[in-house]
């Protein structure tokens, strides 16, 4: 989902996060009690693509915006895994349009699938970017064969799942050396600003938040005492008050400028207090030494 699923409820939600009875940007009443993956695939059924455009903007700021959290769990995935290179194959899970998937295959990866369980979202994908494979798949069920995929890779996804927990361990499954998750962080500033409880016209979704006790639980639960290492990272994340920010500055350079800095000093002073984690699992045999967890 990523930064697009942050642009997609600022659209159809109120301050709560409830999306209110209205007539959609595409110009059709989303009823109500649809289930999610309905006003998904009603989301996602106008032909036009000039919404997605951010995910292959060549602005600096939206690419740093889009792209932050990701760069800094892929350079972590390349100083501490084995053999890392651009052959091995990547799955994004609850990827939309292909955001993520996009993002892979910009480095050179030459094997990146893009999953969802919309298939007008992944119909937009192979329209916006034809070098992606596409997965019709349930995150919390892939029915895909172990190990299936050498990185498997999740950003704002399993939040929006009924069961978040099987969808991770579904990642753990079918990820044959490392797995990165990137989702919300529980703490003092989620409770008093996040959004709780997603309503979709009757389907409801919890907004689960993470930390790395739940992460580093689970995964041990789930790989037992299989070798494994994880790197936790907590971070401030917020593209749309980054972005307001940034065009207080006049945007463009200047204001990526200021971003930086802003996340330097929250991410560096206030770290303890960030709304975001980034976690990562290296697999047995493919760690080159135990990572050190930390804020960041």
């Amino acid at each position: 989902m990523g930064f697009y699923g942050a642009v997609i409820y600022k659209k159809f939600t109120n301050k709560k996060g409830v999306i209110f009875p209205r007539k959609s940007v595409y110009g059709e009443e989303l009823r109500e009690g649809m289930t999610q993956k309905e006003v998904f695939e009603k989301i996602y059924s106008e032909e036009r693509l000039d919404h997605f455009s951010f995910h292959d903007s060549k602005d600096p700021l939206t690419r740093y915006l889009r792209d932050r959290r990701l760069n800094i769990a892929l350079s972590e995935i390349k100083k501490n895994a084995k053999d890392f290179n651009c052959d091995w194959k990547i799955l994004t899970v609850c990827d939309g349009v292909g955001g993520e998937g996009t993002f892979f295959a910009n480095l050179g990866f030459n094997s990146v699938t893009v999953s969802d369980i919309s298939q007008n979202a992944l119909n937009y994908c192979v329209k916006r970017d034809p070098r992606l494979k596409t997965l019709l798949l349930n995150a919390e069920d892939t029915e895909l064969t172990e190990a299936t995929f050498d990185l498997v890779v999740v950003q704002d996804g399993l939040h929006h799942l009924k069961r978040p927990f099987l969808g991770y361990t579904e990642m753990l499954r079918i990820a044959r050396k490392a797995v990165i998750v990137i989702e919300p962080h529980t703490g003092v500033v989620a409770r008093i600003f996040g959004t709780v409880w997603e309503k979709h016209y009757g389907e409801v979704n919890y907004v689960f938040r993470w930390n790395y006790f739940i992460l580093r639980q689970i995964t041990n639960s789930y790989l037992l005492k299989s070798d494994f290492s994880i790197k936790f990272i907590r971070l401030w994340d917020h593209n749309l008050v980054m972005g307001k920010i940034a065009k207080i500055f006049g945007g463009g350079k200047a204001g990526l400028f200021i971003v930086k800095i802003v996340y330097s000093i929250l991410n560096s002073i206030f770290s303890g207090f960030g709304n975001m984690m980034i976690g990562i699992v290296i697999k047995e045999n493919s760690v080159i030494k135990e990572i050190i967890n930390e804020n960041r």
